[in-house]
């Protein structure tokens, strides 16, 4: 008598998965700081104690996870414009076929890091120019 065999398997995972988790995490960390200071997550700044380009962009997060889009710009407008960038790469990836989502995306990658990098050491410059961001320790 022939029983049919029932293969036991588990269930696909996102290759994202990681980054989702970490990113949930991360936000929750950052929604749940109540100190204007917020947690410090720069490791610049816990070895140095100065200020890095981004320095801001952790109360900034707070600020716009809790919908207070000026205090946000105020402590980081990188952050901003990151978020906007972010709505439209989701909703790029939300209308491609999933067989070009990733080539698409692949492509996009490489200009918008160098993009972000010098528009983060741009607006740090200017920060710094206009002092806006302590330097003391320099």
């Amino acid at each position: 008598m022939n029983s049919p065999v029932f293969a036991v398997t588990s269930p696909q995972r996102s290759p994202l998965a990681p980054a989702i988790a970490t990113a949930a995490l991360l936000g929750a960390l950052v929604v749940s700081a109540d100190a204007d200071d917020g947690i410090v997550l720069c490791p610049f700044r816990r070895c140095t104690g100065g200020y890095c380009p981004g320095c801001g962009a952790t109360r900034a997060t707070n600020r716009l996870l809790r919908g207070d889009v000026a205090a946000s710009w105020a402590h980081h407008p990188w952050i901003i414009l990151a978020a906007a960038q972010l709505a439209v790469l989701l909703g790029i990836a939300a209308v491609l076929h999933p067989a070009e989502r990733l080539g698409r995306l692949r492509r996009m990658a490489l200009p918008l890091l160098i993009a972000n990098c010098a528009l983060l050491i741009g607006i740090w410059v200017l920060r710094l120019h206009a002092d806006t961001i302590p330097t003391g320790w320099l």
